[in-house]
């Protein structure tokens, strides 16, 4: 199949079907040869059929692609996929040609992606990361927010392809600096819903009618995404599902706190918010949706 964009990349891999991946990969129909991988074989087989493409049942398969996405739930999995096993089974660096690009769009530490980088360049293969941002209802209307760290040139390469998937692409610096940025906006939006779960706990325990004091806030300087995109349905209406997951922003809180480790801050209310998440994570039940901190901050005034 010919390419209707200009990257280039005739064909293309994409490792990586959750809940994102699998609304991402749909925007790439026809754009090139598409080679589906996922470690739930018959999702990558419904997936590759939705759009036209084939299983990846290998990193071998990948050979000949010209680009790889991945868009996978934490790094040691990235590592895992690119570098191998351990127990004989090679990754994906050890199969692409030189000049082929990896695109690393999973939330992964910035500290992996350099190592990763460096990795893939001693082997003649372009690494650049592009994480997003916007949810489930983002990666289905195209318009994620992908943050890009890369060389510039490596950026206008790739800058077609990432379009099919986000509204909004950013080169924010070099390779590593996407993750960097991905991992400290999702501390500060954690942070604001867990500033939002107490505050609304309280409202509610003196008397507030949730409903209404939404309304005030959304009309006033508290005002957020998460009142506006998040708290409706989610919490007042009780369904505790925005869409993602409280493991990974929990694991992406931590991520964040790594790099403020890193630069030496201190950062006590970042800090205190991390603990709010490390302990929601250990209260919830496997799979619960961010959302549930605001039951835990009711269920802890009584409410």
């Amino acid at each position: 199949m010919t390419p209707t964009d200009t990257s280039g990349f005739r064909t293309v891999g994409f490792i990586g079907l959750g809940a994102m991946g699998s609304r991402m990969v749909r925007h790439l129909k026809g754009q090139a040869r598409l080679l589906i991988a996922d470690t739930d074989e018959a999702r990558a087989r419904a997936a590759a059929a939705d759009v036209g493409g084939d299983v990846a049942d290998g990193p071998a398969v990948l050979a000949d692609a010209d680009a790889v996405v991945l868009m996978l739930p934490t790094s040691a999995i990235v590592d895992q996929v690119l570098h191998g096993d351990g127990q004989g089974n090679e990754g994906l660096l050890a199969h692409l040609k030189p000049g082929a690009f990896v695109i690393d769009m999973s939330s992964s530490a910035p500290t992996h992606t350099v190592a990763n980088a460096e990795a893939a360049a001693a082997k003649g293969i372009r690494f650049i990361d592009a994480p997003v941002s916007g949810g489930i209802k983002g990666a289905e209307a195209v318009s994620l927010a992908i943050m890009v760290g890369a060389d510039p040139a490596d950026y206008e390469r790739a800058l077609p392809l990432l379009r099919r998937m986000g509204g909004k692409v950013f080169l924010v610096g070099k390779v590593g600096s996407g993750h960097a940025v991905k991992a400290l906006n999702n501390l500060l939006a954690a942070t604001t819903l867990a500033a939002t779960s107490e505050v609304f706990a309280v409202g509610k325990k003196f008397g507030l009618d949730p409903e209404t004091m939404l309304k005030v806030v959304d009309a006033s300087s508290g005002q957020s995404f998460h009142t506006t995109h998040t708290w409706q349905k989610a919490v007042i209406e009780r369904s505790f599902s925005f869409g993602f997951t409280l493991a990974l922003m929990e694991k992406d809180v931590r991520v964040a706190m790594s790099l403020f480790d890193a630069m030496g801050s201190d950062a006590r209310l970042s800090r205190t918010a991390a603990a709010v998440w490390a302990d929601a994570l250990q209260r919830a039940p496997k799979d619960a949706d961010m959302t549930v901190v605001a039951l835990h901050a009711e269920q802890a005034l009584g409410v």
